[in-house]
């Protein structure tokens, strides 16, 4: 039995979902919709769909989605019911860089089975990167995050994110400190959108990582490391002015221990050239210097 809450503000999609539901899930079930129209923070209302749940099992995705496995919901509960799972999800990654970004942080580390659409409507294209049937990751994608009501009380989302964003990296990080987290690949959904990476997502981002930190795998890839930190300073100095302070800033988030002498001696160039063109640079951020 499984109780699922949506964070709704779009009635087609609701709908189309609702009735997708009823004739694929394949066990008992409940929808509490919350409706949001931009009004509480995803967090906030997540919280509050859980609190009105009466199964034990929490499934929390977004409207708009259909699901395309048949009695996927009997799959579901065995996935929960292994004794170390966290949440189980869809799409995620089992590498986490020193650096802020996304859970697609590499090809390399990203477990993903989706139907990835768009608002048009028009052709989906299967993505499918899962290697067995429950693959181990840290970070999990927020458009499917399901997890048991007994472990979720002990972690819940955190309602200080007060937006749309981060929101499934912080409760799929925290929850991985003490459980094994899931992408399976027996589950399949259609998505009709894609995920906005803006600064508001970018500074929620960099929160996040402030109060986690990237302690998580035991084995550490250097070019990973390289490669998120190049793209964290670029989108970091598309936002922010270049100066002494925001320099500083970033290095909070340097992979000290993670890199070759050869990727340090590139980053150090890289941040010389930063200085060098700071002030056509800054001519372009989206902040006032």
């Amino acid at each position: 039995m499984i109780s699922i809450i949506i964070s709704s503000y779009i009635p087609e999609y609701f709908n189309a979902l609702e009735d997708n539901i009823s004739q694929s899930i394949g066990v008992p079930y409940e929808i509490i919709r919350i409706h949001n129209p931009g009004l509480m923070g995803i967090c906030t209302a997540y919280n509050q769909g859980a609190e009105k749940a009466k199964y034990d099992n929490l499934l929390f995705i977004h409207e708009d989605i259909l699901f395309r496995t048949e009695n996927w919901g009997a799959k579901l509960i065995i996935h929960l019911n292994k004794p170390d799972s966290g949440v189980i999800g869809i799409a995620g990654s089992s590498y986490i860089p020193s650096a802020p970004s996304s859970w697609t942080v590499s090809e390399k580390y990203n477990f993903v089975n989706i139907l990835q659409g768009n608002k048009e409507n028009k052709d989906s294209f299967h993505i499918g990167s899962t290697k067995k049937n429950m693959n181990k990751v840290f970070a999990v994608d927020g458009v499917f995050l399901a997890v048991t009501k007994k472990k979720y009380i002990n972690y819940k989302f955190n309602e200080e994110l007060k937006g749309f964003h981060g929101y499934d990296l912080d409760f799929s990080l925290r929850i991985s400190k003490n459980l094994q987290n899931y992408v399976v690949d027996d589950i399949l959904i259609e998505h009709f959108s894609k995920g906005n990476l803006d600064k508001i997502w970018f500074d929620t981002n960099m929160k996040i990582r402030e109060n986690l930190g990237s302690d998580f795998q035991k084995t550490d890839d250097p070019e990973t490391e390289k490669k998120a930190f190049l793209g964290f300073l670029y989108k970091y100095f598309e936002y922010y002015p270049i100066n002494k302070k925001n320099i500083f800033f970033t290095l909070k988030f340097y992979p000290w221990k993670r890199l070759t002498f050869k990727d340090h001696f590139l980053i150090v160039k890289k941040y010389l050239n930063y200085i060098r063109y700071s002030s056509g640079i800054n001519k372009k951020t989206n902040t006032n210097i």
